[in-house]
């Protein structure tokens, strides 16, 4: 299972760690979380779920790369339920990309209070991009410069908020 999540804030790796270990179910000495440019001789690869990361830079803070292995974890969540419960766990809102829709800009919002809603997420053509919501369906209380408005490229349902 492959997870790609962006992050308003840059909760510590500790608490990347915590938050991936409950999304998925196993204990946080299963999680390896470490920043893409790190020593990769420092790295757990054994650990059932990997993550790298690295500062973006705009309106989000953090880009997750997330591998969970499907053997170790063959229960893991989909990727809208991994992402609602890391957004819980660390209290900061977490985008992930709207598979159902070929558009490069739709991604879904899931914020720690519960909420899901549809995001358009620009990223700028600088070497050094810049990454911008839009966007949402929906109030995001941490994407306060976001419009609210109907996204006409998006319009598909929600994803299943239960688990």
């Amino acid at each position: 299972m492959l997870y790609n999540f962006l992050t308003v804030h840059r909760p510590a790796p500790a608490d990347m760690a915590a938050a991936l270990a409950g999304a998925v179910g196993v204990p946080v000495t299963d999680v390896d979380v470490a920043a893409e440019d790190a020593d990769p001789e420092g790295r757990n690869w054994d650990a059932p779920v990997l993550c790298g990361y690295r500062a973006v830079r705009g309106d989000l803070a953090l880009s997750w790369d997330v591998y969970v292995s499907d053997e170790a974890v063959p229960d893991a969540p989909d990727e809208p339920a991994a992402a609602r419960r890391v957004a819980a766990a660390t209290g900061t809102t977490v985008l992930y990309p709207a598979t159902d829709l070929v558009n490069p800009s739709a991604y879904w919002a899931a914020t720690p209070e519960g909420t899901v809603a549809r995001a358009r997420l620009y990223e700028s053509d600088d070497d050094e991009p810049v990454l911008t919501v839009d966007a949402v369906e929906a109030p995001v209380p941490q994407l306060p410069a976001a419009r609210v408005e109907p996204l006409p490229e998006a319009r598909q349902s929600a994803p299943d908020t239960s688990t």
